[in-house]
């Protein structure tokens, strides 16, 4: 009977997310009952507040979008009438790492006994990106995106007293982050300077080894 019931909300919560069902804010989360858990047992948690919980769910829907952005943008590059392939591994492996990113929040959740909650994922804002600096800075803007929700959940963290939290995230994301954007900003430079052309094949042979 417990199996039956747990088999029908997982059905119901599939059925919400295919009819795009949301919520404002922090009341997007959904219940406990509605996650699957009726009894409300969550062993796990410990000075875990429920705003900590959302804005990790919330976190990993934009990792997963970004890494969605990234995907794009490598088959855009790796197109036979555009074919850098350096930039297309560069995007790529932006990609998987947004990946790992969401993985890395989905655990963090279930560890400190929160509970997983997907929304709709959006589709890239584009099909095409033009050059590669076009592309460049479209992935600075997402960067600097995911790191301003980054320093937002790290200080709603610290608002709650969550340390762990705190240093879950100075751990895997903040140094990383602001690392990334100083090189997408390094590579924007250069982009300006070699132009487009033969200056773009040469940044993507020689700065991103040309997909080797």
């Amino acid at each position: 009977m417990h199996a039956m019931m747990k088999t029908l909300t997982f059905v119901l919560l599939v059925l919400q997310c295919t009819m795009g069902a949301r919520r404002e804010d922090n009341q997007w989360l959904i219940s406990r009952e509605d996650a699957g858990d009726p009894d409300n047992q969550d062993f796990a948690r410990q000075n875990f507040h429920e705003d900590c919980e959302a804005g990790i769910n919330k976190q990993i829907n934009l990792e997963m979008f970004a890494g969605y952005t990234y995907r794009s943008m490598a088959s855009y590059f790796n197109r036979d009438d555009v074919a850098l392939k350096g930039v297309a591994d560069f995007f790529r492996h932006h990609s998987e790492e947004e990946l790992e990113h969401a993985q890395l929040l989905e655990e963090f959740q279930n560890k400190r006994g929160g509970r997983v909650v997907y929304e709709n994922l959006r589709k890239p804002e584009k099909d095409t990106w033009g050059s590669a600096l076009e592309a460049m800075q479209a992935a600075l803007t997402l960067e600097k995106n995911v790191n301003q929700r980054l320093i937002n959940l790290h200080k709603t963290a610290g608002q709650h007293n969550d340390m762990q939290m705190q240093d879950f995230l100075d751990s895997h994301f903040m140094t990383e982050q602001v690392e990334g954007i100083k090189q997408i900003a390094d590579y924007i430079t250069n982009l300006k300077r070699v132009g487009t052309g033969l200056g773009e094949y040469m940044f993507d042979q020689h700065t991103l080894s040309g997909g080797k």
